[in-house]
């Protein structure tokens, strides 16, 4: 039976991450002040306490710093989170162990289409921290890097997923604004852990875009959101993301390409509608 590590199990996919790899083996978590093994990674001597201290077979490392635009206004830290607390944990890691990265559709660049795995050109300081992580994961033999995006209710206090600020909204008639002009093709979080213990089992390596097999606008996203949940949608509109001023650039189309991951698993990914019925 494996011992399974899970970093960043405060995070919105920290949970599901545990409840998933519960099939392989014994489950222990890392969060930077909770969890069985706490401990802030981007520090090397922490890191290796945290290692050494679970013996794990199988690390899943979820945590990161993952806002946009403070990773834009403080990309050192975006950094030491991102690239340098991954470095660490590879530095104590055995070789045998196996790791899987979550990485981001964020490391893709403006290009329109659905993008492959070789397409990485970040256009913002996450996605290259992100993407120098990827570096730092593939360095070991036995890890696999998932690119990814998620959606699902959050079982985090103080944390949203998009898919939680749309509902919570619509519920409270605020206002927001649904970009027409991004799109993205993520999955339900439940999907996403489901997906990356099938990973492991098949003892894949390399780097996988784990998404779904389409994808859409995030304006139609939220609109199918609220046809599913019954909810009014007249205090949304929708616009641009250039209109919100002050953000980070970002990528208009992260749609991502899952050929790969449904060769290797011998199956096909789901559409981003059957994604959305889950809610």
């Amino acid at each position: 039976m494996s011992t399974v590590l899970i970093t960043g199990a405060r995070g919105l996919v920290g949970p599901y991450l545990v409840e998933a790899f519960e099939k392989l083996g014994n489950v222990c978590t890392n969060a930077r002040v909770e969890g069985d093994f706490p401990g802030d990674l981007s520090d090397a001597r922490k890191a290796r306490e945290v290692i050494e201290g679970a013996a794990p077979n199988i690390v899943v490392h979820a945590a990161a710093k993952t806002n946009v635009d403070a990773c834009e206004d403080d990309p050192d830290d975006a950094d030491r989170n991102n690239r340098l607390a991954t470095s660490n944990i590879i530095a104590a890691l055995p070789d045998e162990a196996y790791l899987v990265y979550l990485s981001t559709d964020q490391v893709y660049p403006d290009k329109t289409g659905l993008h492959v795995e070789d397409e990485a050109n970040p256009v913002n300081a996450y996605g290259q921290s992100k993407f120098e992580g990827e570096v730092a994961a593939l360095a070991h033999r036995q890890s696999i890097v998932a690119r990814t995006n998620l959606f699902g209710p959050s079982r985090v206090e103080g944390r949203k997923s998009l898919s939680d600020f749309v509902i919570d909204s619509l519920v409270a008639r605020q206002s927001i604004t649904l970009f027409e002009d991004v799109l993205f093709s993520p999955l339900h979080v439940v999907t996403l852990a489901q997906t990356l213990v099938e990973m492991v089992q098949a003892g894949l390596t390399g780097v996988f875009n784990v998404s779904s097999r389409d994808g859409m606008s995030k304006a139609d996203f939220a609109t199918s959101i609220a046809a599913r949940c019954l909810l009014q949608t007249e205090t949304a509109r929708r616009g641009c993301s250039q209109e919100m001023a002050g953000r980070a650039r970002r990528s208009l189309d992260l749609r991502m390409d899952p050929s790969r991951l449904e060769k290797a698993l011998g199956r096909s990914m789901p559409t981003l509608e059957e994604e959305i019925a889950k809610l």
